[in-house]
């Protein structure tokens, strides 16, 4: 779409530049002599660029989201110098690799639509990287009347089992608008799915245990400055809400790298 524009202009450059030289003889005009040109005459700029503005409308989008990623990339790196680090807190369930080399941290809401499609796409990494793990955190909104239930069935059942507590992760993201409908009802459905004990899970829920989990994971949002569910820090660098996997890539890649 751009080589119209950009071929016209070149055109008219050059048809000013011989007409300009050409009371000197034929010759060959210069890199110089051309920039000499634009300089002192800028309105033959936007004469060629005359109707090819939505053109010249891709070309600016194209330079200013190149700046944008470069200005991203450089938060990043800075970013891994000082990271926000969250405690791994190896007694709570991991997915992927524990001991694998780079972390991921997210701070969520399973009330949160963001929050779940955010899972599909770090499910798909996982897969994709043996070598990565992932970590689930609490951070309620307040904007959901079921964010903190939900949370409190994840922890009781996560005392029961870590394996069953992680597939009931999942389905607690995946059923969220019928958990906001429905309530417990539905809650206790996803567990019986999960093969939970269930006379253990509802003495569990309401336990000092699960409280302590939820609001330590709480506070330790607030300390990071976090303020939005989900955020995840990936090794300290934050990446928010339904990132593309391309997104994560790159912290990968800026992870090897340094």
């Amino acid at each position: 779409m751009l080589r119209p524009a950009l071929s016209f202009f070149l055109v008219s450059t050059l048809i000013c530049c011989t007409q300009l030289s050409w009371a000197k003889g034929p010759q060959t005009v210069s890199k110089k002599e051309v920039r000499k040109i634009l300089k002192d005459n800028p309105e033959l700029i936007f004469e060629a660029l005359h109707g090819h503005e939505e053109q010249l409308y891709d070309l600016l989008q194209i330079g200013l989201k190149k700046k944008n990623k470069s200005r991203i990339r450089e938060g990043r790196l800075k970013q891994l110098k000082n990271p926000k680090i969250a405690a791994l807190r190896p007694d709570r369930p991991v997915w992927g690799t524990p001991n694998g080399k780079i972390n991921i941290i997210v701070f969520s809401d399973f009330q949160s639509a963001t929050s779940t499609k955010a899972d599909k796409v770090i499910h798909a990494l996982l897969k994709k990287h043996p070598n990565i793990n992932y970590r689930f955190r609490h951070n309620p909104l307040g904007l959901h009347k079921m964010s903190i239930p939900a949370a409190r069935y994840y922890e009781a059942l996560a005392i029961q089992s870590h394996a069953k507590a992680m597939k009931l992760n999942r389905l607690l993201l995946q059923n969220r608008l019928a958990i906001n409908k429905k309530g417990t009802k539905i809650l206790d459905e996803l567990a019986r799915k999960c093969e939970a004990d269930m006379a253990q899970l509802h003495r569990d829920l309401n336990s000092a245990q699960v409280n302590a989990r939820i609001e330590g994971d709480r506070r330790e949002a607030r300390k990071l400055g976090l303020t939005a569910a989900p955020v995840f820090l990936v090794n300290g660098v934050t990446v928010t809400g339904a990132a593309p996997a391309k997104e994560f890539e790159e912290v990968f890649a800026i992870i090897r790298e340094n």
